[in-house]
């Protein structure tokens, strides 16, 4: 059972975590780093530590032992994986001496303390697999700090490898935690004082309880890159200002309601003609749609494209059939070619407009034409674009 707990947090390691970065946009944009956890890329914020110190052991009968013949060397080589500011994973393997007293069991000398225990040593080698977080991230938020508090906690496979005396020859398993004191020296570099607390199986030291270690290690970080967190992204908003004055705020209010009034003549139409009886429906072109443009000018106003919305409705309600757009410039300004090509201009635009509607460019056709429309005897009506059915 231990075994399985232990492949399935060393499984963990390889989990990738994707990017979960607020995309760039075209608005300025201000960083808020201390507000938000960030996520980067799998193959970033890889690090390599050494560290090495001592180890103070306290197992069953090792305070029959001289505080300094408890004391005994421990060295590490690690390697950290951190999926956000405050969450890591950290895989390493660790050289212990042990040092103490026991009745009986591994590392036993011939050398008694007193009429009772005998002198304990021997080391071990422990693989591990620690969950990392950092303190200081996960309380006040991501920044570059000078010190970090890193709290973990972790499984082993204590392994004696060297001592007097019979050594363990079979799998043990060990638990620890520890308080890991990160200062910062540049970017890629940090010193490390590591204070930690093992408790490993009564077969490591075979003495029918569990060995227990206090360690403090000192040791050195590289951060490889990419080494850095995205930090979220937020808009920046400005304050909307008004941009008409009244007058010109009722005026457009007022070209609304028209362009409605049209909407709903449009709509009345299109009723009349689909609860009109089929047998009695007589073949006839629909009413020319005239939409009109401003002097030398071929951009579309607010009002003429309601108006194309409820066209483009009623298009694509009759899909068997094809329409006409023509555009016309009047003849009494400008010159010829550039007349041609704001007729041009003007049939594109209503063609655009019609098609971002969702009218298919299948039922649709452009052309220009320097006839004139000006029924009335008025000029500037030539300027215009015109939808007419396909004859």
């Amino acid at each position: 059972m231990k075994k399985s707990v232990f492949a399935i947090l060393l499984a963990t390691l390889f989990v990738v975590t994707p990017a979960m970065v607020a995309a760039a946009s075209q608005e300025e944009v201000k960083t808020e780093p201390s507000k938000e956890i960030v996520l980067n890329k799998f193959k970033d914020n890889w690090m390599i530590s050494l560290e090495g110190g001592a180890d103070f052991s306290l197992g069953l009968y090792d305070s029959h032992a001289d505080f300094g013949k408890r004391i005994a060397p421990v060295f590490g080589l690690n390697v950290e994986k951190w999926f956000s500011p405050v969450i890591g994973l950290r895989l390493g393997v660790d050289y212990y001496g042990i040092k103490g007293a026991a009745l009986w069991g591994n590392g036993l000398s011939g050398e008694m303390l007193d009429d009772t225990y005998y002198k304990q040593s021997y080391s071990m080698v422990l693989p591990a697999l620690d969950v990392m977080g950092d303190l200081a991230s996960l309380f006040c938020g991501y920044r570059e700090r000078v010190y970090s508090p890193i709290l973990y906690v972790g499984l082993g496979i204590p392994v004696a490898v060297s001592g007097d005396g019979t050594i363990a020859d079979h799998i043990n398993m060990g638990m620890r935690g520890g308080l890991l004191n990160r200062f910062r020296l540049s970017d890629a570099w940090a010193i490390n004082l590591d204070v930690r607390f093992d408790v490993l199986e009564s077969t490591v030291s075979n003495e029918g309880n569990h060995g227990k270690a206090l360690s403090a290690l000192v040791g050195v970080t590289y951060k490889f890159k990419d080494r850095g967190w995205k930090a979220p992204e937020i808009p920046v908003v400005e304050p909307v200002v008004g941009k008409y004055s009244d007058a010109e705020g009722d005026a457009l209010v007022a070209q609304l309601r028209e362009a409605n009034r049209k909407i709903a003549d449009l709509e009345q139409q299109l009723a009349e003609l689909r609860n009109r009886p089929a047998e009695k429906v007589v073949e006839e072109p629909a009413p020319v749609v005239t939409v009109y443009y401003n002097i030398n000018s071929s951009e579309l106003q607010g009002k003429d494209r309601v108006v194309l919305k409820a066209v483009a409705k009623a298009i694509k309600a009759n899909k068997d059939k094809k329409y006409v757009i023509t555009g016309y410039a009047d003849s009494e300004t400008g010159t010829a070619s550039f007349n041609a090509k704001l007729r041009k201009a003007r049939a594109e635009r209503v063609y655009d407009a019609l098609v971002s509607y969702g009218v298919s460019p299948d039922q649709l056709e452009q052309k220009t034409s320097d006839a004139k429309l000006d029924r009335f005897g008025s000029y500037i009506l030539d300027r215009a674009a015109t939808i007419s059915p396909a004859e």
